[in-house]
């Protein structure tokens, strides 16, 4: 992909406030700054108008200053395309009939641990129209870290994504039927 297709479809993440949420810095262990890294994402779990996914991921560099982004979309004219078309075009939210991303969430919930170890978390996504249902969806996943262009210029340092279809699935709750 393009680094300019990259900017256009992050572009929408960064022009959410970010959230600078920073943590001690380990002054005993500084690992050497590497670019950040996406190993996987998971599957999908629905649950009303909340869903999430688990991540895989490594970023150097500390975490004041760093943003994470994710999305998921479902239609028929998400459907109707393949990830690699998907991946190159910029205003897939508009073509989507269900959306849910991190920007409707709590910035303190979206965060990132950048300190050179690799993590796995989950990350949780809210509703910004229609609703997901069991199926698949495309998943977009941009992290960001403390050494990224803030405005989204410049994707060749400090970002990793992974975009891609997954699996939806549903939660029950007790009593649900």
């Amino acid at each position: 992909m393009s680094t300019r297709t990259t900017r256009l479809l992050c572009a929408a993440a960064l022009a959410a406030p970010l959230a600078l949420v920073a943590a001690p810095a380990d002054a005993t262990h500084r690992p050497t700054y590497r670019p950040p890294q996406v190993a996987w994402v998971s599957d999908a779990k629905v649950s009303g108008d909340t869903a999430s996914v688990v991540a895989k991921y490594r970023c150097y560099g500390g975490n004041e200053g760093t943003h994470l982004w994710v999305s998921l979309k479902q239609g028929d004219e998400i459907a109707a395309r393949t990830d690699e078309e998907l991946s190159q075009m910029e205003g897939t939210s508009q073509l989507a009939r269900a959306w849910y991303d991190t920007n409707v969430i709590d910035p303190t919930k979206v965060t990132l641990n950048c300190n050179g170890r690799w993590q796995v978390q989950r990350y949780t996504v809210g509703r910004e129209k229609g609703q997901l249902y069991r199926g698949t969806a495309f998943m977009q996943f941009c992290l960001f870290d403390s050494t990224a262009d803030p405005t989204g210029e410049d994707l060749s340092y400090g970002f990793a994504y992974e975009y891609r279809t997954v699996k939806v699935r549903t939660r029950h709750h007790h009593g649900d039927h």
